[in-house]
C-alpha cells in the first residue's frame, strides 16, 4: 500500500501542505485546535512524518529566518518550497515564523526570529510600513520577497506590469466596465491597483475600484452589492487568487457563471486556481522561483554583508484559463 504523504494529510484536513508541515514541526503559527485537527487527519491516514531535529534549538547565525504571512494561502507555500530547496545542502538551518492576513502579527513574528539569533530573515508578505521594516533591519538583515522595500534587499515580481497585462486582456476581449477588487493600499502593495488604473485611463475608460481585504470570505461579501446591481460590471479583476475565488463564490451563490455572465481574473497563480472546476485566469508571479532566488541572495548576503542592496524584479506571466471571455451579448 502506498504510504500517505503530507499532501494527502493536507487534502484530508482541508488545509495547505505548509500548514501541515508547521503543525508537525511544532512551531508557532498554528492554533491548538487546528493542530489537533491536522493530527487527527494524519492518524486516519496512518501518516508517518520524517522526524528532524528542532531547528529552533540551534539559535545561531547559521540559521536563516523565514517569515510567511499566511499558511492558508498556497502562494506562501510555493515561496517556502523555493526557499527550502535553495537552502538544502548549504549547511544553514531554516527557522520559520508566521504572521496573519491582518498584519498584526508581523512585529511579533520578526522579533521572534531576531531573538532566535538568525543571521538573516527572508520575509514573504510583510504588511508593516517600509519605515518600520528598516528599523527591524538594524537588528538583523531582512530580504523581502514578493514585495519591494526601498533600502532593503528585495526579490519581487513586477506587479505593475502584471496588472497591466491582466487589464489589457479584459479590454481586448471587449469588456468596458471592469472593476478592480483591491487589496488594502499599504506600502509595498500599490502596484496592482496602479497598473489597472493606468490601462483603464489609457483606454479612455473609468477605473472602478472596490476596496476589500485579503480574505476569500470578505471578498465575496465586498463584491456582492456590485453583482446585485442591475448594471453590474462585465468583468472583475481581483488583487489575488484568494479574492478571485471569493468572487467566484459570490457569482455561484447568485446562480451565475464565469465567464458567460461575468469574467474573473485573479493574481498569483496559486495551486487553488488550477483545478478544472475553477480554471481561473490569473497572473503567475512564479512564487517558487521567487523563493529560490530570495534564498540564493540571502546566502550571498551572509557571505558578503557589505555588498550593494539587491533590487531584483522578475516579469510575471498572464495565464489565460476558463474564467475570462467576451462580455455577455458581445457580438
Amino acid at each position: 500500500m502506498k504510504s500517505a504523504t503530507m499532501e494527502d494529510v493536507a487534502r484530508e484536513a482541508g488545509v495547505s501542505r505548509a500548514l501541515v508541515s508547521i503543525a508537525f514541526r511544532g512551531v508557532s503559527g498554528v492554533s491548538d485546535e487546528t493542530r489537533e485537527h491536522i493530527f487527527a487527519a494524519a492518524q486516519r491516514l496512518n501518516y508517518q512524518p520524517n522526524r528532524i531535529a528542532s531547528l529552533l534549538a540551534s539559535k545561531s547565525t547559521s540559521s536563516i529566518g523565514v517569515f510567511l504571512l499566511d499558511l492558508h494561502n498556497d502562494l506562501f507555500a510555493d515561496v517556502h518550497d523555493g526557499i527550502r530547496k535553495a537552502i538544502a545542502g548549504s549547511g544553514k538551518h531554516m527557522v520559520l515564523s508566521v504572521g496573519s492576513v491582518e498584519g498584526e502579527l508581523d512585529a511579533t513574528a520578526l522579533n521572534a526570529l531576531i531573538q532566535s539569533r538568525v543571521g538573516i530573515i527572508i520575509a514573504a508578505g510583510l504588511l508593516l510600513p517600509d519605515e518600520d521594516l528598516l528599523k527591524f533591519s538594524r537588528s538583523v538583515p531582512i530580504l523581502s520577497t514578493a514585495r519591494r522595500v526601498p533600502g532593503l534587499d528585495s526579490v519581487y515580481s513586477d506587479n505593475l506590469s502584471g496588472a497591466q497585462a491582466a487589464t489589457r486582456h479584459l479590454l481586448n476581449l471587449g469588456h468596458r466596465r471592469v472593476v478592480f477588487l483591491a487589496n488594502p493600499q499599504t506600502d509595498g502593495y500599490l502596484e496592482r491597483q496602479k497598473g489597472f488604473v493606468t490601462v483603464m485611463k489609457e483606454a479612455g475608460l473609468t477605473p472602478e475600484i472596490q476596496p476589500s481585504a485579503y480574505s476569500r470570505t470578505q471578498a465575496a461579501r465586498d463584491i456582492g452589492p456590485l453583482l446585485d446591481h442591475p448594471d453590474r460590471p462585465t468583468a472583475i479583476f481581483a488583487h489575488n487568487d484568494q479574492s478571485a475565488l471569493g468572487v467566484l463564490d459570490a457569482i455561484a451563490a447568485r446562480g451565475m457563471r464565469a465567464p458567460s455572465d461575468i469574467s474573473v481574473v485573479g493574481y498569483d497563480n496559486t495551486s487553488a486556481s488550477t483545478p478544472p472546476g475553477i480554471a481561473l485566469t490569473t497572473v503567475d508571479i512564479h512564487a517558487q522561483d521567487l523563493g529560490r532566488t530570495a534564498a540564493e541572495k540571502a546566502l550571498q548576503r551572509l557571505t558578503d554583508p557589505g555588498a550593494p542592496i539587491i533590487d531584483l524584479a522578475s516579469e510575471p506571466t498572464l495565464i489565460v484559463r476558463g474564467t475570462t471571455g467576451p462580455p455577455p451579448h458581445a457580438s
